[in-house]
């Protein structure tokens, strides 16, 4: 594939940039199910939820554990704004497994000053951590 026949990819948090490559497609965490985006899509914005991203290059898949934010595609290129991103590579699986259990822990308590929503998203940013590393 050559490389004009790429997409930039670029994954944005408040902290900064976690990534900026050119791939050769990517499937993001919309809101309304898996979005893949290939070469020559259409303008595109979604708003995007706590899972994985994947992306694919140089022939090898890799993932990002990602928040929530939003994406904008246009002229094949794709901003990914989103809350967190972490890179599959630099993901401690001890502590996102760590960090489930204690989220689960919280849910199950019948304590009445626990904020529940919080301890779900909690929930799933460990989950998406753990599945970006399968």
């Amino acid at each position: 594939m050559a490389d004009t026949d790429k997409i930039r990819l670029e994954v944005v948090t408040p902290e900064g940039e976690v990534f900026h490559q050119k791939v050769e497609y990517l499937i993001a965490p919309a809101e309304l199910g898996p979005t893949t985006i290939l070469y020559n899509h259409a303008p595109l914005m979604a708003a995007l939820e706590i899972g994985v991203l994947r992306y694919k290059k140089d022939g090898k898949e890799s993932k990002i554990a990602t928040g929530t934010g939003f994406m904008d595609v246009k002229d094949n290129e794709v901003e990914i704004l989103v809350q967190t991103a972490e890179l599959a590579e630099n993901i401690d699986e001890a502590r996102a497994l760590e960090g489930l259990k204690r989220a689960q822990q919280r849910l199950t308590e019948k304590d009445a000053n626990l904020d529940a929503h919080r301890a779900e998203l909690a929930a799933k940013r460990a989950m998406s951590r753990l599945n970006a590393l399968k």
